[in-house]
This record gives structure tokens, sequence and C-alpha cells, in this order.
């Protein structure tokens, strides 16, 4: 290799690095295995003098079967089109794609609520399921966990949970979970985002 050859090398690792440092350690790997596959690379495990990760991070084992990384190429396609805010809360509340899209439409531009039922025995209960559920469309869509008011009167008719007269009276009974008005849409608050987590775990577990 020539000098010039290997200060091109050199110039790479540091743009690279640059660039990496700065992510958390799946992101870094993200980022790693993008190009990989860009360029039909191989990663090498075997490398005699590994790097030591800084005491902020963390590096996944040098034996990884194949059969894993393939699940981490799964779990890469299920959380296409995830803001980057509501992938962060999935990975706090331990929630893959492949669980969402049983709920949400994953993979298009604007994530929707389509799961089969929702919980609630009255139309007030149902009401509250799904302005929470609503929420987390928002929220995987664009990191906001917002909705209209629009798409939640849609979505009650669906679910049949929309009683005209008895509306707005079930909206006040959520409102510490959920806030706003009928022209500015609604969003929900971190207690709300909190009983939404524990409502999807709960609906996927059968719970």
């Amino acid at each position: 290799m020539s000098a010039e050859d290997e200060d091109l090398e050199f110039l790479a690792m540091r743009q690279v690095y640059a660039s990496l440092k700065d992510l958390d350690v799946n992101a870094q790997n993200r980022v790693l295995d993008y190009v990989t596959r860009r360029l039909s690379l191989t990663r090498r495990t075997d490398d005699p003098e590994p790097i030591q990760p800084s005491p902020r991070t963390r590096t996944e084992p040098d034996d990884v079967s194949p059969e894993s990384q393939e699940g981490k190429s799964g779990e890469a396609d299920d959380v296409e089109g995830i803001s980057p805010i509501a992938l962060k809360w999935m990975r706090r509340s331990q929630l893959s794609g492949k669980q969402l899209s049983i709920l949400f439409s994953l993979g298009i531009e604007e994530i929707d609520l389509v799961a089969k039922a929702v919980p609630g025995k009255s139309k007030a209960e149902r009401v509250k399921s799904i302005a929470l559920l609503l929420g987390i469309a928002g929220y995987l869509s664009s990191g906001a966990a917002r909705f209209t008011d629009e798409k939640l009167r849609e979505a009650c008719g669906h679910y049949n949970a929309y009683d005209g007269t008895n509306f707005s009276k079930h909206l006040r009974a959520i409102s510490a979970e959920v806030a706003g008005t009928k022209e500015n849409g609604y969003a929900l608050s971190s207690r709300g985002l909190t009983e939404a987590t524990e409502l999807i775990k709960a609906m996927l577990t059968g719970g």
C-alpha cells in the first residue's frame, strides 16, 4: 500500500469516527450495518486487538451468531418510518416493531391505529383506550403524541365507542391523560404516555 493510500485510509477512519462518536451504541451499529450492506463488506469479529469501549458505551459480543444477526436485520426493517424519539421510547419500553405492527400500520408515512379491537366494556372506557392509542400512533409517526379531533371521532365510530351526547363528557373524564381542544387537536400528557404504554403491553399479552 502506498503512502497516499495510507493517508486516504486514515482520513476515512477519522471521518467515520467523527460521525459515530456522539451516537449511542445501537445507532452506531445500525450505521455500520447499513454501510456494510451497501458496500458488500464483511464485518470482522476476530480482530486480535479489539478496541475497548468507552465507559459510556458498550459493544455487542464478538461471537454473534448468524441467527442473531438476521434478527437484528429483521428488527431494523420493522422500525422503518418510526420517529427517532419513538424508537427511544420503544427501547425503554422493551417493545419491538414486530409487536407494534399488530396494533399500528407501521412502514407508511402516517402511522395509524389498526388494532382489531380496543379494550373497554363501556363506550367511555373505549374512548380512553382509543385516545391513548391514537396518541402513540402520532408519536410513532412524528415524535409528538398528537392526533386530531376528526381522527378521534372516526376511530371511535369504527370501534363502536362514539356517543354523540356524551362524547365531550368522556373526553373531560380523561383530561389528566389527554389534553387539547376540538379545534387544535389533542396530545397525551406524560401520564397519558405512561398509561398508553401499559395499555399496549396489556393488549399484546392478552391482558
